[in-house]
C-alpha cells in the first residue's frame, strides 16, 4: 500500500516547486510516485470549453475518456472525497498532495515565507516546514529537497479507510495518524486495507474490518473449493446487484 503526505501553504507560496522537487527526488530513488492537486475554485474543469470532450460532458456523459498516442485521461463528472481518491490509486509507493491544508487525513509539510504565515498554517498534522517555521518542527531551505524528501520517507503514512474501527490499537483514524506522525505507530499500520481480501464497489475501494475479511475469505474459499476447476490461490468474484 502506498504512503501519503501533503505539501500545503497559501497561494503563491511555492508549493508546486516543492512538490516538483520531491517527485524528482523520489523518482531518483526508484519509487513509484503519484500526485494529487487540490483546486478549490467552484466550477473548475480540466476540460476546455467548446472542445469535443467538453461537448460530450455537456451532453450528459458521466465519464469522458481522452486517448492519445502518448497518454489517456478519464474525466469523472461527479463529486468525490479525498479519501476515495487516495484509495483508488494503486501500484504506487508514494502519493504527494498539493494543497488540502485543512485535511486531517494525512501528515503535511507547510510552505511559508514568514513566521505569521507559518503559525497560521501549523496544526497537529504538520510534520515540518519549508522556508520559515515555528515551534520545534524541522525547517528546510527551499533548495534542500533531499532533506525534505528524507522527511517524506520517514513521515508519510498509508491511507486509512475512515472506519474508526480500532483494530490498529487506537480509538479512531485521527489518533492513528497522529501516533504514526509521532513515531508511536507504524506508518503503514492501518489494517483495514491490508490482508488477502479487498473489496471494490462500482470501482471504488471499500475498507473492510479484519473480522469481515476473515469471514468473507473463509466463506468464499469454502464454497469455491467444492467446484470443479476452481483450484488456485487467488479468487476473483464479481457480483452484480439486481435492482430490477
Amino acid at each position: 500500500m502506498h504512503r501519503i503526505i501533503g505539501v500545503a501553504g497559501y497561494k503563491n507560496s511555492g508549493k508546486t516547486g516543492i512538490v516538483e522537487g520531491i517527485v524528482k527526488e523520489l523518482k531518483s530513488r526508484d519509487y513509484r510516485v503519484a500526485t494529487v492537486k487540490h483546486v478549490p475554485e467552484e466550477g473548475f474543469t480540466l476540460d476546455q470549453s467548446e472542445t469535443d470532450t467538453w461537448r460530450h460532458a455537456q451532453a450528459g456523459a458521466d465519464k469522458v475518456a481522452l486517448v492519445s498516442p502518448d497518454e489517456f485521461s478519464i474525466l469523472d463528472k461527479r463529486e468525490v472525497t479525498l479519501e476515495e481518491v487516495l484509495l483508488s490509486l494503486e501500484n504506487l509507493d508514494f502519493v504527494i498532495l498539493e494543497g488540502f491544508r485543512s485535511s486531517e487525513a494525512v501528515p503535511k509539510i507547510m510552505v511559508a515565507h514568514d513566521e505569521d504565515t507559518a503559525s497560521s498554517l501549523d496544526d497537529d498534522f504538520t510534520v515540518g516546514f519549508v522556508g520559515v517555521g515555528v515551534g520545534e518542527k524541522p525547517v528546510f531551505d527551499r533548495e534542500d529537497i533531499e532533506s525534505v524528501t528524507n522527511l517524506v520517507e520517514k513521515k508519510a503514512t498509508c491511507p486509512t479507510g475512515g472506519l474508526d474501527c480500532g483494530e490498529c490499537g487506537f480509538d479512531n483514524c485521527r489518533e492513528f495518524i497522529m501516533a504514526a506522525i509521532e513515531g508511536e505507530a507504524p506508518v503503514d499500520g492501518c489494517v483495514t486495507l491490508k490482508g488477502p481480501v479487498s473489496l471494490s464497489v462500482d470501482g471504488r475501494k471499500v475498507p473492510i474490518k479484519p473480522f469481515i475479511k476473515d469471514l468473507l475469505a473463509n466463506t468464499i474459499s469454502g464454497m469455491i473449493s467444492s467446484l470443479k476447476n476452481a483450484e488456485g490461490k487467488k479468487i476473483e468474484l464479481e457480483v452484480e446487484s439486481d435492482e430490477g
